[in-house]
């Protein structure tokens, strides 16, 4: 099925059509709503869509026992969401998870007292995730103390 400048398309369309007009309008109605699913939910034609291109960068301000986290993605993709996650050992045990959404920063996180390394990934609703990307770099990520 795809969407086309004149609605959708499906196999038997014409003859569909053809034989039934009524029966022919409803299934492009129905066509229809199926691919606007799929576009909605980031769906390739054939299933889950491949998980987008990793963040181009991770940084992490500590000020006053707070922290906030802002991402960089050249050319995010849209209907990407950000999953951040944060934890007290550089190989990520046991680590912390923020679902940050749509937004490319936090608002600020209290975190006094606490020395936590950071990652992050970008996602489709409905892929897997992308790459971490680390705080200070994938084999030596910094760790920041709040």
């Amino acid at each position: 099925m795809s969407l086309t400048p004149t609605g959708a398309a499906y196999r038997n369309q014409s003859a569909l059509q053809n034989k039934d007009r009524v029966l022919g309008e409803a299934l492009d109605d129905l066509a229809s709503q199926i691919d606007q699913v799929r576009q909605q939910g980031t769906y390739g034609p054939k299933g889950p869509p491949a998980a987008p291109h990793p963040l181009t960068n991770i940084l992490v301000k500590a000020a006053g026992g707070f922290g906030t986290i802002i991402l960089t993605h050249n050319s995010a993709p849209a209907g990407c969401r950000y999953i951040i996650e944060m934890s007290t050992t550089p190989n990520f045990q046991n680590p912390m998870r923020i679902d940050n959404g749509i937004s490319r920063s936090t608002p600020p996180i209290y975190l006094k007292n606490q020395k936590l390394y950071f990652r992050a990934a970008p996602m489709f609703p409905a892929s897997p995730l992308a790459e971490w990307i680390y705080f200070g770099g994938t084999a030596t990520p910094t760790a920041v103390t709040f």
